[in-house]
Order: structure tokens, then C-alpha cells, then sequence
């Protein structure tokens, strides 16, 4: 059945990756061969982006089915089905390594039950499902004619997605950086890779602004391959990202995303922040205010009063002078027409903790493990 706890499915995936492999060397597939790729792979990457929201995303998968975009031979299918998961396995023939040959082979010598199912994304497609709890768009969002359009649908009907996909810094001849602009390269037919098949290569904020734009929440990334300079045909030039997210289509409430400065729980109560920290704001259509509740230490109040200021969007958002160890709630506003939107939080006090390496600044309490869209933060809008 499905792993309980983050270690256990690192674990689960760990072992049928060696038996896949196993397997593939027992096995041949007639004239065409097994996809080149080591799909399984993903697996320890795909479980450091699920450690934070393992338990929403497995309540997600266990109430509806998983999908495989562009599965190659299934190998990530294949052991979501071995999970107890209702999946299927989505490519299209035409562009398959091999036809399918490979998905339909493991899953007969698997015994497993995944649908294997040829949709072309490049077409006017629909997925096989209404509804999934996670989809996997590995290593196909370069291959669209149209990932616009591929993203905005799977929006509308998964509740989370893992995304992979190749992005650059810098273009073709290192002539312009492209990274910290919303940008994308348009594949000549041979340029890359000599595959008529892959057309847009992303800068990272690019990624990020179609990720958004098609309706999903940013929950995590990890960047791998070329760290300096990376562009978009050069094998040795290779940069790619894997993210996380959450459909902001089919959950549009608040949702808060703890960025730099914040300690682990302490007693499953609270938290301490340091002295700069930050939280990623997606907000709901109308939202104009905001509120975090936090409180002062006693203790932290021994060195003076307690200053917490706050840039929402890089604009000045207030500030509240701290004399008491009463909770308070600091209130501020949201740029207008926000939709994502950045808090950096500064915290002035003298106090430096004794025998504690930790820069300290305020204290949160943590609501019910049931808030988890706000990461159990008393965040607040209106």
C-alpha cells in the first residue's frame, strides 16, 4: 500500500528501481530497446520535493489516481501502480521511444494494472481522467508545441504536479543572460540535441512566470547540471529543474510558502523566526490585507523593546513596536492586484540568546495540523 511516512516511499522507490533494472536486462524489447533514460532516477529528487507536503500530497493521491505525462516506458507508472495507485501511463505513440513496446512489457511482467494511453499533447487533447491527485510532466515540457496550453489543462484537473524540464541562463553563444528575465528560447529543428522535437527552452524566471500564469503555486524546486552559464543547446552547457506544485485552479484559497529565516517547530507549538525572515504569499481574488499573530519573550524583552517591520513586494508594509509578551497580530497591505506576493519581515532587538547559536527574533504559534495551506501559520487575510 502506499508508504506512510516520506522515508518509506524514498525507500519503496529505491527497491523497484533495482528490480526495473533487473528486469531490463532479462528482457529485451525487439528492434526498438528500452528508453535510454534512467527514469527511476527522479525518484530521491521527487522525494526531497515531497518531504514538506508528503502527507497532502498522499491524502491527494490516495483519494483519486496518478497521472505519467510523457511516461517514456512507464518506469514512474509502474511503481505508482506497485504503490496500490489507479495510473495511467500518458504518451503518444508516434513520439514514443518505442511505441509503447516498453510500458506494455513491464506492465505484463510487473502483473500490474496501469492504463497505458496514447494522447498527443500537441493535438486538441483531454487526459484519460477528470481528476488526479498528482500528475509527472518529466522531461516533456521542452518537447510542446504549446506547454501554455499542456500546464493550464493539467491545472484544471490535478492537484499537484511534479515538473522537469531543461531551462538556461545565458543564450546560444553565451549573447545575452537571459536568467533573471520571464523568457524563452525557441529551438531551431537540429539545434539542440539534433531532435526536431524540442522547441522552447525557459530561463528559470521564465519557468516561474509560465508556472503561474497556467495556474499553479510554487511549492519547491531543485536545480541540477550546469551551474554557471547555462544555455539552451550545448550538452555541456545542460541545466535542468525539477519542481513541485500545487494547482492554484482547483485550490484558488490562500496559501503560504515559508521562504528564508524560520527554526523547526519546537513542542509541535511554535516557532522561532530569526531576525530577517520571509514568507510567499498566494492570495485569492480581492485580497488587500493582511495579518500575522506572533508574540515577544519575556525574555527577549529583558534587552528592550521589539521593533518588527515588513516589505511586502519590496514596499514598505508597516511597523509595530513590541513592550509586551501579549500576542499581537502585525497588519499590513498587499501591493495592489497582487497574486504571489513576497514578505520580508525585520526584527530590531538587542537580545542575543545565551548558549543558543540561533539568532532569534519573534516567536509564532502553530495552529491545528489541519491548516496546512497556511503551514499551520495564524496568517490572515482580508
Amino acid at each position: 500500500m502506499f508508504p506512510k511516512t516520506i522515508g518509506d516511499f524514498r525507500a519503496t522507490g529505491e527497491a523497484f528501481a533495482l528490480e526495473l533494472a533487473r528486469l531490463k536486462q532479462r528482457v529485451e524489447i525487439p528492434d526498438y530497446g528500452w528508453y535510454p533514460y534512467q527514469t527511476m532516477t527522479n525518484v530521491p529528487l521527487i522525494s526531497d520535493l515531497l518531504t514538506p507536503v508528503y502527507d497532502e500530497v498522499r491524502d491527494s493521491i490516495l483519494g483519486s489516481s496518478v497521472a505519467d505525462i510523457g511516461c517514456g516506458d512507464g518506469d514512474l507508472a509502474m511503481f505508482f501502480a506497485r504503490l496500490g495507485c489507479e495510473v495511467d501511463a500518458v504518451d503518444h505513440a508516434e513520439s514514443n521511444f518505442n511505441q509503447f513496446r516498453g510500458a506494455e512489457t513491464l506492465r505484463r511482467e510487473l502483473s500490474l494494472a496501469a492504463n497505458v494511453r496514447d494522447v498527443d499533447l500537441d493535438g486538441a487533447f483531454s487526459l484519460p481522467r477528470q481528476e488526479y491527485g498528482l500528475a509527472l510532466l518529466l522531461g516533456t515540457l521542452y518537447h510542446l508545441k504549446n506547454p501554455f496550453l499542456v500546464l493550464e489543462k493539467i491545472a484544471a484537473c490535478a492537484d499537484w504536479c511534479i515538473v522537469s524540464t531543461r531551462i538556461a541562463q545565458v543564450t546560444p553563444a553565451k549573447l545575452t543572460r537571459i536568467e533573471a528575465e520571464p523568457l524563452g528560447y525557441l529551438l531551431g529543428a537540429r539545434e539542440a540535441n539534433n531532435d526536431p522535437t524540442n522547441y522552447w527552452i525557459f530561463s528559470f524566471t521564465g519557468l516561474l512566470r509560465l508556472l503561474e500564469r497556467t495556474g499553479w503555486i510554487i511549492m519547491g524546486h531543485i536545480r541540477l547540471g550546469c551551474p554557471i552559464d547555462s544555455d539552451p543547446v550545448r550538452p555541456d552547457a545542460d541545466e535542468r529543474v525539477i519542481l513541485i506544485v500545487k494547482s492554484r485552479t482547483r485550490h484558488p484559497d490562500l496559501h503560504v510558502r515559508l521562504l528564508e529565516g524560520w527554526y523547526p517547530a519546537e513542542n509541535n507549538a511554535f516557532r522561532w523566526t530569526a531576525k530577517q525572515f520571509s514568507l510567499e504569499i498566494t492570495l485569492p481574488a480581492d485580497a488587500k490585507e493582511f495579518a500575522l499573530r506572533f508574540a515577544v519573550p519575556e525574555v527577549v524583552l529583558g534587552s528592550g523593546t521589539v521593533r518588527l517591520s515588513c516589505l511586502a513586494a519590496g514596499e514598505p508594509a508597516g511597523t509595530i513596536s513590541c513592550e509586551s509578551p501579549e500576542p499581537v497580530e502585525f497588519r499590513g497591505r498587499f501591493p495592489s492586484q497582487a497574486t504571489t506576493v513576497r514578505l520580508d519581515f525585520s526584527v530590531e532587538s538587542k537580545f542575543v540568546a545565551q548558549g543558543d547559536r540561533r539568532e532569534l527574533g519573534v516567536c509564532v504559534p502553530l495552529l491545528d495540523p489541519s491548516q496546512r495551506s497556511t503551514q499551520r501559520l495564524p496568517f490572515r487575510i482580508s
